[in-house]
This record gives structure tokens, C-alpha cells and sequence, in this order.
């Protein structure tokens, strides 16, 4: 996994090599930052969103059930919601006004033209929520893996286990270099 520079630099974090930034491919929202894995067809989606109104879990969940809206799901199922101490889970950003939750969830989803065909797909989602409070922004960070082979497999379980790295590598080396860049 490399650095990467997001938001010009106001932010930076580990992606994995193999990720690609979907910007020098289409255009992106200028409150995301979205790579893929062209291997692996998992996405990583950075996001700046206004805070939601939910306290606790109910943060993480309902940003889940906006992106089940986003992509159009048939089905979304949240199977676990935690808090994580935000000391050791995020430690370059301040503890005192950070708040971190992981959530883990499958939606079913049509990829591109699929769903005139009502062809969806099994996406599991790891999620994690960092509520800044002192710029009154949720920073939401999600990989979105495709289930691409029999559920309860070893396979799907080392998919799962690598997404879950991934993620707490992302958390672990996050830094706001800039925080002008919240306004």
C-alpha cells in the first residue's frame, strides 16, 4: 500500500497498489475520492458528507442505507455495528472530538445495464464512519467487495479478512494535513 494525496493533499491515507483513482477516468464528486481494483472489482470510496442527525450506531447505519439508496439495492442487510476507540483505530486524528464506527453489511446490487435483466449481485461493505466533530463533518470510507464466490467458502472468508486489513490500515495511517479544507 502507497500514501496517497486525497483532496489536493488536504488529506492523506494508504490505498492498495492495485487500486486505481477512478478521477482519471470519469469525473468524481468533489467530496469523494473513488478507486478500484480492476482485479478484484472492489471499490474504495472516500467520502466529506454533512453530519447526520444519528448519534451512536445509528450514524453508521444510516450512511449505509444511503448508499443501499445510491446503488439502487434490492436488499441491505447491516450485520454488525461497533465503536471503536478512536485512540488506536485513528491515532493522527484528536481523540477528544473523534468518533469512529465500523459497520459491516451486504447489499445486492444490478452493475451497470444488469438490472433491466434483474441481475444483482452479492457486495459486501465495510464501512467506517469517523465523525469529526470539530469541523462538523462525517468522513465516511467504504470498500465495497463483490461476492464472487460461494458464501461461507475459505475463499470468501480471505476476501472478507483482506477487506477488513485494508480498511483498518486506511484508519490506522489516516491524516488531515490541511484542515482549512473543511471550511
Amino acid at each position: 500500500m502507497d500514501t496517497r494525496p486525497l483532496y489536493g493533499g488536504a488529506i492523506s491515507c494508504p490505498v492498495g497498489n492495485s487500486f486505481l483513482d477512478v478521477s482519471n477516468v470519469r469525473q468524481v464528486p468533489d467530496n469523494q475520492e473513488v478507486f478500484v481494483d480492476m482485479d478484484t472489482q472492489q471499490s474504495l470510496i472516500i467520502e466529506l458528507l454533512e453530519p447526520v442527525e444519528a448519534v451512536n450506531e445509528d450514524i453508521a447505519r444510516f450512511h449505509f442505507q444511503q448508499l443501499a439508496d445510491d446503488n439502487e439495492a434490492t436488499e441491505a442487510h447491516v450485520d454488525r455495528v461497533i465503536k471503536l476507540d478512536s485512540k488506536t483505530a485513528v491515532p493522527r486524528l484528536p481523540a477528544d472530538t473523534t468518533i469512529v464506527h465500523m459497520l459491516r453489511g451486504t447489499q445486492k446490487v444490478a452493475k451497470f445495464n444488469e438490472a433491466k435483466d434483474m441481475a444483482y449481485n452479492t457486495v459486501e461493505i465495510r464501512m467506517a464512519v469517523i465523525r469529526l466533530a470539530q469541523v462538523e463533518t462525517d468522513l465516511v470510507i467504504s470498500i465495497n467487495a463483490p461476492v464472487l464466490v460461494a458464501p461461507g467458502s475459505t475463499d470468501q472468508a480471505t476476501t472478507a479478512a483482506n477487506v477488513e486489513q485494508h480498511i483498518e490500515a486506511i484508519l490506522s495511517q489516516l491524516q488531515v494535513n490541511d484542515w482549512s479544507l473543511f471550511g
